[in-house]
């Protein structure tokens, strides 16, 4: 059996969905923005996405309702460059560890996700070149490390815009 769907019926923590059963299914941050998808739940379903322009696939969102069950989206914990900042910095030294890191990362077109007190950037090419794009920074009190972790879980991820058309 194919479920369709063809938007998104609302987020998992909500009262009307209390005491469902819950199929979930992985999708990666770099397709949570695509209009389409195939998907398969862990129990099995097969998913058709098919969803209108603008539309995020956010950890959390119920793809289907069938009164009983809902299926809903689980991000997929994926490997990435965490920044932590050290509490000894200032707000200003943060900030402007943070505007370089942006920076440098935006000129290479990787996307990045601020979630509390730590920058996220997915590896887009490899561990060793996002590592060292934060050593060749040279920040005092910033320390970056590969983790497991489930990015663009509420939103997309912020890239550098240079009006490419594509």
């Amino acid at each position: 059996m194919t479920v369709h769907v063809r938007a998104l019926v609302g987020s998992c923590g909500e009262e009307r969905f209390a005491g469902r059963l819950t199929e979930r299914v992985e999708v990666a941050t770099a397709d949570a923005s695509k209009r389409r998808l195939r998907l398969r739940s862990e129990g099995g379903t097969d998913v058709a996405v098919d969803v209108p322009r603008g539309a995020y696939l956010h950890h959390g969102a119920v793809l289907d309702d069938d009164g009983t069950r809902i299926i809903v989206v689980d991000r997929k914990p994926e490997d990435a460059l965490v920044v932590r900042f050290a509490p000894e910095l200032s707000a200003k030294e943060r900030v402007a560890a943070a505007l370089r890191l942006g920076h440098a990362f935006g000129n290479q077109h990787v996307p990045i996700e601020v979630a509390e007190d730590e920058l996220r950037a997915p590896i887009t090419s490899s561990a060793e070149l996002a590592e060292q794009t934060v050593r060749s920074l040279r920040l005092a009190g910033v320390e970056a490390s590969i983790e497991r972790v489930r990015l663009g879980c509420d939103q997309p991820l912020s890239g550098h815009i240079h009006g490419h058309h594509h």
